[in-house]
């Protein structure tokens, strides 16, 4: 697929969210017309060290989603305003998003087939 200009925002907003969240790996993506898949990073290694008191906060798969999602707003509010990229009514992105656990390889290795 060939990504017009929205779409390489989106792609590129999302690879940077490693620098962003230090301790996460992505993996695969796609950005299709109207929505993206992707297999985010597991719980188990998205762990922050180093907090006061002791206490590591996890980074979540809503924190790292969230963010996406806020960030890509923002930037898709500057590119209705300096390239005239098409207005959205109400919110860009859906309230939430499909989740699912990939338990094993064999799963893992199906849905990146679908991807």
């Amino acid at each position: 697929m060939i990504l017009n200009d929205v779409g390489k925002m989106l792609e590129n907003e999302w690879l940077k969210l490693a620098e962003r969240f230090k301790n996460i790996v992505l993996h695969e993506y796609v950005v299709m017309p109207n929505h993206c898949h992707v297999v985010a990073p597991n719980n188990g290694n998205t762990q922050i060290i180093g907090q006061p008191q002791g206490i590591a906060p996890t980074i979540t798969i809503g924190n790292i989603i969230g963010a996406f999602k806020s960030i890509t707003t923002h930037e898709y509010i500057r590119g209705v305003t300096n390239n005239h990229w098409k207005p959205f009514d109400g919110k860009l992105w859906q309230r939430n998003y499909y989740e699912h656990i990939i338990r094993n390889e064999q799963s893992y290795l199906h849905i990146m087939e679908y991807i």
